[in-house]
């Protein structure tokens, strides 16, 4: 679901404004979650690092800043406009060791090896996505890192407390369309698996969510930006209408009832998975 920017048509959510907006405000929910899987994996000073599916820049710009002066960063994406966005990023936040590449992950050829390839929110829109990381390893120098996060959507059962009808129709309008359209809602806890089939050494992992309550937690306008770029696929499958939605509204009507009810809500599963290749 939320993804960085997968190859050609295999992306879900958009290739719009405002799907790279909402893309900017994932990194501001959920990079912190990155930055400490990146630390764990290992990903430090002058190593060189490549970023499928880099988007807007989120996850690249972490790797550069663990990576320093001495290291290289680059970032690949098959839409070239959000690449502009992502150089920009970089450079006004003087990561100049970063750049980005537009590149068909499925048919991706480089003529350079990595010391680590990292990934976030991109497996779970792929068809194959463990042939995908076969492939990757071998652009990997010997000992190198693979470091990937996906989400898991499988169930809300804890999403939200107390229970909400409105929290219930925001949940199903984010998955149901995705999952319809060929998204996978179990990415996540397929991570495993990916890996393994993948060629990849027994990974080490992370099982984790964002949770808030308070007025500005970004999470709200998360969920409603979600919708907004689903809402060409949920009209097209019957899930809804946009009169029905108000998605101008629903981030503020998601707030008021969590904070009126002294509730809480959390982003569905971050499942992080890390190994260096023997």
């Amino acid at each position: 679901m939320q993804a960085q920017q997968p190859p050609g048509d295999t992306y879900l959510l958009g290739q719009t404004p405002e799907a790279f907006q909402r893309l900017l405000i994932t990194g501001q929910l959920f990079n912190p979650f990155m930055r400490q899987v990146l630390i764990e994996a290992g990903i430090t000073t002058g190593m060189h690092v490549l970023d499928v599916g880099c988007g807007p820049g989120n996850v690249s710009m972490l790797a550069a800043e663990l990576v320093g002066e001495t290291g290289r960063v680059l970032g690949i994406d098959a839409n070239k406009e959000v690449l502009q966005l992502a150089q920009a990023r970089a450079q006004a936040a003087g990561l100049k060791y970063a750049s980005f590449q537009a590149a068909d992950l499925l048919n991706l050829t480089l003529e350079q090896e990595f010391d680590a390839i990292i990934g976030r929110f991109i497996l779970m829109h792929l068809p194959e996505p463990a042939a995908v990381l076969r492939r990757l390893t071998g652009l990997l120098r010997p000992g190198g890192v693979v470091a990937f996060q996906e989400m898991d959507l499988s169930s809300h059962v804890d999403a939200f407390h107390p229970p909400s009808t409105l929290w219930e129709q925001t949940w199903y309008w984010c998955t149901q369309p995705f999952q319809q359209a060929g998204g996978d809602l179990n990415a996540g806890m397929k991570l495993y698996r990916m890996f393994l089939d993948a060629g990849l050494p027994t990974p080490q992992m992370r099982y984790e969510a964002a949770i808030g309550s308070e007025p500005d937690w970004v999470g709200f306008a998360w969920y409603a930006e979600t919708v907004r770029i689903f809402l060409p696929l949920i009209e097209q499958f019957g899930l809804g209408t946009e009169e029905e939605i108000e998605i101008e509204t629903l981030a503020e009507r998601l707030r008021e009832e969590t904070i009126s009810q002294r509730g809480v809500a959390r982003t569905p599963i971050l499942v992080s998975a890390w190994v260096r290749q023997r």
